[in-house]
């Protein structure tokens, strides 16, 4: 596991773990749930060992996931997990269908400019990262 990742486990996240992201600019406080932790931690080891300090664009990291769910569903997750969001959450708040938010994240349906502009909206991000490209 990467030394610049700590972690352990929390009760107020019913007992997910608390991720911390130390980076040199920043640090990040993420949860995780306990049936994902060795799955984190062995994509952590994976690029542990590495012996360069040169950062690794997600796209590279997630390229298995961005091709099965496609970019704007990885970002779309992301960001709703981000700011602890169910879809139907989303959904009351953007005004785009929970079924249309399931049908995004897990590639099914591609995102258009103005369904995109609402989700951005409400998740308090540029709409152009659910734009496919």
């Amino acid at each position: 596991m990467s030394a610049h990742t700590k972690m352990r486990p929390i009760s107020s996240q019913r007992d997910h773990y608390k991720i911390i992201i130390v980076t040199p600019k920043s640090e990040k406080i993420s949860y995780i749930s306990p049936k994902n932790i060795d799955k984190l931690e062995a994509f952590l080891d994976k690029y542990a060992d590495r012996d360069d300090d040169e950062p690794v664009a997600w796209e590279t990291l997630a390229k298995d996931r961005i091709e099965k769910y496609k970019k704007a569903g990885l970002v779309l997750r992301g960001m709703r997990y981000r700011e602890v969001m169910s879809q139907r959450e989303l959904a009351k708040r953007s005004g785009v269908s929970q079924n249309e938010i399931s049908k995004i994240e897990n590639g099914k349906r591609t995102v258009g400019e103005k369904v995109a502009k609402r989700l951005a909206e409400a998740l308090n991000i540029d709409y152009r990262l659910l734009i496919q490209t």
